[in-house]
């Protein structure tokens, strides 16, 4: 009798173990956010200052061999494919479209940079990606129609159901997106449309993903300064305020997790961006349970001679490499030593933008450029108009402004924030900040060829379109006296400024000092 009983409990406990752990469901999850036109493996000097990393062709290795190895794996994007090396600019984006569509993606998202060639040409690119492209809250203006009309999918994997929403956080659109490039359209609040398709996805699935663009920009400098729990604050505020997300993949702050923060059981996963890593989530989710029981996180730096180079890819790099080489190589001239950027202090890039834009409109008092706008370092030697490209992406133009001194003041001390990164200034301002001051009251001397800044005396500035909108919150530029775009391409004064020598010697002089 007692061993019958010993057996009985012995089979029980043999069931309920098989059918406990057979409910249990692997599933490996790929991710990527911000690849920003980085077709190309490159130097990051905060990795590595000698060997290359990331590039659209490891990373299509990586995803073919990983699918191969474990079919239970799927990869996601979160936008911001766009605005980078010049393919992306000279193609208005459809070369980068062209690529990820052989990257092996099972999703991505719509980033705010996406709209910098106008929102027209977004849908016109849009139409050309051959994998799911989601957003579900950005709307033709004054309409209930989605820009773009795919809000969500659902995918079968080992048995999970995976319900994928696309989204795009309202603030980060606003801040980061020219006003020009989104007349439009408008951005809705993401919460209110989250909880929408939470519910309308609930009982056809097991696991909701976000894929969603969203918070603020990080302090991306040449040195890699990050601040990971600031920059995925509004993540974190997202996963709070709306239950029923199991996995949330950011892009926009480009600050990469290499453990997920864990939000009420929403798990939130982020790459530095630039192509430098591949995420890889491997999870466990339990059936019966109906949760993810375990977890496990990796985020190494995607060396390029590590990785070999996708054959596929290379050829499609190649093509668009080939088709604008007539344009990205002409030499403009030589410098002597590096171009480099920083979100923090005066910049040698920032220098020469802010110097070529006033060499344009030398009667103006000063001219003024956003860190965020600058996007790659350049080596000394020979420079050509494509490494000008890569440098400054954006088609912004010159805008020439009447601004109050007080306001002026307010500009820089938003700067000082570090939120969006400081001003870069042209020859003859110098601006120092003092960081372990309260955000408001950082700013310890602003001087304009010599003399202090007089809150009464009105300036004539010279800045881009993007930030005479408001861009990067920036919103102070909206109060200025006048307002006239001169429709001149910053690229172009860049240019012109350069080819003025045979050679230019880039110079920190003191400009921006914390």
């Amino acid at each position: 009798m007692k061993k019958s009983l010993i057996l009985l409990a012995l089979v029980s406990q043999f069931i309920f173990v098989q059918q406990f752990f057979g409910q249990e469901k692997k599933l490996t999850v790929l991710y990527t956010n911000d690849l920003h036109a980085h077709l190309e493996p490159h130097i990051v000097p905060w990795v590595d200052k000698t060997r290359k990393v990331g590039g659209f062709a490891n990373i299509a290795a990586l995803v073919k061999r990983e699918k191969k190895a474990n079919p239970n794996t799927v990869y996601f994007d979160a936008g911001d494919w766009f605005a980078g090396p010049y393919v992306s600019s000279l193609t208005k984006g459809e070369a980068v479209i062209d690529a990820m569509n052989y990257l092996g993606l099972d999703a991505a998202c719509v980033g705010n940079h996406e709209f910098d060639y106008g929102w027209e040409n977004a849908s016109e690119q849009f139409k050309k990606a051959k994998f799911p492209l989601l957003n579900g809250n950005i709307f033709l203006k004054g309409t209930e129609k989605l820009h773009w009309n795919e809000p969500y999918i659902i995918k079968n994997v080992n048995g999970i159901r995976l319900g994928i929403i696309g989204l795009h956080e309202k603030f980060a659109f606003y801040d980061t997106t020219s006003d020009e490039m989104i007349k439009g359209v408008e951005a809705r609040d993401e919460k209110v449309y989250l909880r929408k398709y939470i519910e309308e996805l609930k009982p056809k699935t097991d696991l909701i993903v976000l894929l969603t663009h969203i918070g603020i920009p990080g302090t991306q400098s040449s040195t890699g300064e990050r601040d990971v729990p600031r920059n995925h604050e509004h993540d974190i505020e997202l996963a709070k305020s709306v239950p029923g997300v199991d996995l949330m993949i950011t892009g926009h702050p480009h600050s990469g997790l290499s453990e997920p923060i864990n939000v009420n059981g929403t798990l939130i996963v982020s790459t530095d961006a630039y192509t430098i890593e591949l995420g890889k989530l491997e999870i466990t989710y339990n059936k019966k349970q109906d949760k993810i029981t375990n977890y496990k996180n990796t985020l190494a730096y995607l060396f390029d001679d590590e990785v070999p180079d996708d054959p596929q890819m290379v050829k499609i790099i190649k093509k668009w490499n080939d088709k604008l080489k007539t344009i990205t190589e002409e030499k403009v001239t030589k410098i002597s030593l590096p171009l480099t950027r920083s979100y923090g202090e005066e910049s040698t890039m920032g220098n020469l933008v802010a110097d070529s834009i006033l060499n344009a409109y030398p009667e103006y008092d000063l001219a003024i450029t956003n860190s965020g706008g600058l996007r790659q370092d350049i080596d000394a030697g020979d420079i050509t108009v494509g490494e000008l490209i890569s440098a400054f992406p954006f088609p912004n133009t010159i805008v020439q402004l009447e601004m109050k001194g007080s306001d002026l003041r307010k500009i820089f001390e938003h700067g000082a924030g570090l939120t969006n990164g400081i001003l870069q200034v042209s020859k003859g301002v110098e601006m120092a900040y003092d960081e372990s001051k309260p955000i408001g009251n950082r700013v310890t001397k602003v001087n304009i060829k010599g003399v202090s800044l007089n809150d009464n005396k009105t300036y004539k500035v010279l800045t881009s379109n993007f930030l005479a909108d408001g861009g990067d919150g920036f919103l102070v530029f909206k109060k200025t006296l006048s307002y006239k775009n001169t429709g001149v391409q910053i690229l172009d004064s860049m240019i012109k400024y350069l080819k003025r020598s045979e050679t230019y010697t880039p110079i920190i002089e003191g400009r921006v000092k914390k």
